[in-house]
């Protein structure tokens, strides 16, 4: 019985260096590859969804629509929208940012600042929506990108 036991444990080392080792090689010719070492702090995860967006984080976003100088567009789905968002802030998503061009001209003519924001620094929702709307010609608008979480962290009032 002994002898059963420690073949199964040296069959399972093998198969998972086996695995580790396959894993490993398809990882480094796949183009898009995972970093095996890499920065996941919260600005190196807010440059990768943003790139090169103009970012402004929570508490600058606060100042500005206290001052009445900002718009907010939440790039959340609906439903998380409903259930609780930034005062006055206006839900559009990055599937349907074509059907409200208008809108957010009207909302640039203003001369406010428009700020998206989506949930947290790991959602690259409110990115995508400011690329999309870069893309058909609309901007600029800013990217908050501690989000919603970051809004509530921050202890800031909302809808």
């Amino acid at each position: 019985m002994k002898h059963h036991v420690m073949k199964g444990v040296v069959q399972t080392f093998w198969i998972v260096v086996v695995a580790v080792i396959a894993g490993s090689i398809v990882n480094l010719v796949r183009p898009a590859g995972i970093p095996f070492v890499g920065d996941w702090s919260p600005r190196a995860v807010t440059e990768m969804h943003a790139g090169e967006l103009e970012v402004i984080h929570v508490d600058d976003a606060f100042a500005l629509l206290s001052r009445h100088q900002a718009l907010l567009i939440d790039a959340r789905e609906p439903g998380d929208f409903m259930s609780g968002h930034i005062p006055g802030s206006t839900n559009i998503t990055v599937e349907n940012a074509a059907m409200h061009l208008e809108e957010v001209r009207a909302m640039l003519r203003t001369g406010k600042t428009l700020i998206a924001y989506c949930y947290d620094v790991d959602c690259p929702l409110a990115a995508d929506l400011v690329k999309k709307l870069r893309d058909l010609g609309i901007g600029p608008v800013r990217v908050m990108p501690e989000g919603w979480a970051g809004w509530m962290d921050g202890g800031y009032s909302y809808e």
